[in-house]
């Protein structure tokens, strides 16, 4: 016997899939719904339609009874994982940040201008308008090459995340990035590492997704772009300090204001986590950071660039209200 058509029956079906009632309710219906509506057959097909679109699912695999739900296909996606071993099947994660992406590249008009290969060459046009290579001074960069950036970590419970993607649509890249560390210097690393992707043709068209950034990985691309970030950022001044060994917060914010009189064009907190980065003492890096700029706000400097450069008329009520409820705070 058929279901009447209901949100408890949705809900059930979603929760199979990892998305529970209450990321639905956020993420996927809305800010207009009202529960009053959840067992109104017409009210819901249109609540299902929304709840689709915005979480990238089949909307037919989710309306048939009989049928589990559903995921749309991804473009061509290359995936940049630690174990190569694993397979490269896309997760809830990255069907989520693909449909964010999708939704920010619709909203953005200025055209994409290509990128030189060479990371100097990069910094020197940066330098040209800003004193500093930061989080803020990349970020200008991206916007004026017509590359969308957007921050977005909101993620299902219980679900790999992600740390950075780039995919193409609407002829232009965007910049998916979801790291949980917020300090500008660390999230600069992760959108330099992006961009080194773009620029050195690691891709050209569909999707590619950074489960994780790391020193350690064996992936010949994930190499070029950590080489590609560390000279946008520090310049001459990487492993500037080598080995040696700070035994407290204050030696190493010492050190690293007398190296930047060689080259002020670093940031130091970029700095600091470049030393952490050959040594492992993120402990000793974070409690410098901490006193250098102690704000963990580079997911909301991304937004800001993000909401300042999009079409919100070209989006449309409907998209302007869920990139509202993507951005948050």
């Amino acid at each position: 016997m058929t279901q009447p058509l209901s949100m408890l029956v949705l809900y059930k079906k979603l929760s199979k899939l990892g998305l529970s009632e209450n990321y639905v309710r956020q993420s996927g219906l809305p800010s207009w719904w009202d529960d009053e509506l959840n067992n109104k057959p017409a009210a819901v097909l249109e609540g299902a339609g929304h709840i689709a679109k915005r979480l990238h699912l089949d909307l037919r695999s989710l309306l048939t009874e009989d049928q589990d739900v559903k995921f749309k296909h991804l473009p061509h996606t290359k995936f940049k994982r630690n174990n190569q071993q694993e397979s490269s099947i896309p997760t809830t994660s990255h069907q989520i940040a693909s449909r964010v992406a999708e939704l920010v590249a619709y909203g953005v008009q200025r055209p994409f201008l290509p990128i030189p290969e060479n990371a100097n060459q990069i910094r020197i046009e940066i330098l040209q308008s800003h004193s500093e290579i930061t989080l803020e001074s990349i970020l200008n960069y991206c916007w004026q090459h017509g590359i969308a950036v957007v921050y977005f970590n909101d993620y299902p419970e219980d679900t790999r995340k992600l740390t950075g993607m780039i995919q193409g649509h609407c002829d232009r890249p965007t910049i998916v990035l979801s790291s949980a560390r917020k300090y500008p210097a660390q999230l600069a690393f992760d959108l330099a590492h992006e961009l080194g992707h773009l620029a050195l043709g690691h891709i050209i068209d569909g999707i590619l997704i950074d489960d994780e950034i790391n020193q350690k990985s064996d992936d010949a691309e994930e190499t070029a772009a950590n080489t590609f970030a560390v000279k946008l950022l520090v310049d001459n001044l990487d492993n500037c300090f080598q080995s040696k060994n700070f035994h407290n917060n204050n030696q190493l914010i010492n050190a690293i204001a007398e190296r930047l009189k060689s080259n002020s064009t670093v940031d130091p907190c970029v700095l600091a986590f470049n030393y952490a980065w050959h040594t492992q003492s993120y402990g000793l890096a974070n409690t410098a950071v901490k006193i250098l700029s102690p704000a963990e706000d580079g997911h909301k400097i991304i937004n800001q660039f993000l909401e300042a450069h999009l079409d919100w008329d070209h989006l449309g009520d409907d998209n302007s209200d869920h990139l509202d409820r993507i951005l948050g705070d």
